[in-house]
């Protein structure tokens, strides 16, 4: 479930939709990425760097509440190594593909709830996607954009999808992980499976203050869709 709040989900969108076989590039920019963080491990699970492991005894505040967890590492979940080759990788992807299969066909929403997320292109129906709670933060994804198409969503209590709470995003091996969603307000749901009925449309503009003299107009489209069916669902 972390992997799904990472750019990785693109990588797992393209793999499960045939669209590419072939991640060398995006190897080796994950290569580079865990060169600059220093957290590049071996096979042997130790850092190459000789850096030191986290101090699994360092406490922690999340939602005012202290814990001593260590965050996931993505790097770790996806095997990254000096030698990590194009079929280990899509190998790693098509076993996280499958683990959100599974999480998916077990997992509800449980309740109504209008969820977020903004885009520069048409409604994607096809991908596993990460919708926020809050508005703002999916805007925040395209804060560069002078317009943003802003897609709301209405989920019902039947709804596939799990929420990226607090667990998904730390180990919790100390058991002192408190509940809730204080990391991320996201949530992973599968576009394909939604049937989606457009209900309303409006335009709006927001002025952002870029400093105390300069201010950008930012243009939100937004689209207001229910859920009218659901795939598999009766």
């Amino acid at each position: 479930m972390f992997i799904s709040g990472t750019n990785i989900l693109q990588d797992i969108n393209h793999l499960r939709n045939e669209e590419k076989e072939d991640f060398k590039e995006e190897i080796e920019n994950l290569k580079k990425e865990a060169l600059k963080t220093e957290i590049l491990f071996a096979s042997e699970d130790f850092d190459i760097f000789g850096a030191m492991s986290e101090d699994k005894t360092k406490i922690s505040s999340l939602g005012n509440t202290k814990h001593r967890e260590i965050k996931k590492n993505k790097f770790r979940i996806l095997d990254i190594t000096k030698n990590t080759k194009n079929e280990q990788y899509v190998e790693t992807l098509n076993r996280i593909m499958s683990s959100l299969e599974k999480a998916l066909d077990k997992s509800d929403i449980g309740c109504t709830l209008n969820a977020y997320y903004a885009s520069s292109f048409p409604l994607n129906n096809k991908d596993y996607n990460i919708l926020y709670i809050n508005p703002k933060s999916a805007i925040e994804e395209l804060k560069n954009s002078d317009k943003i198409n802003l897609y709301n969503i209405k989920l019902n209590e039947k709804t596939r999808g799990v929420a990226l709470t607090n667990i998904a995003y730390y180990d919790n091996t100390n058991k002192t992980l408190p509940l809730g969603m204080n990391e991320e307000d996201k949530i992973l749901v599968d576009m394909s499976k939604l049937k989606l009925e457009l209900k309303k449309q409006k335009l709006f503009r927001i002025n952002q203050e870029i400093d105390q003299i300069n201010i950008k107009t930012k243009i939100i489209c937004v689209y207001e869709y229910e859920i009218i069916g659901v795939e598999g669902q009766a």
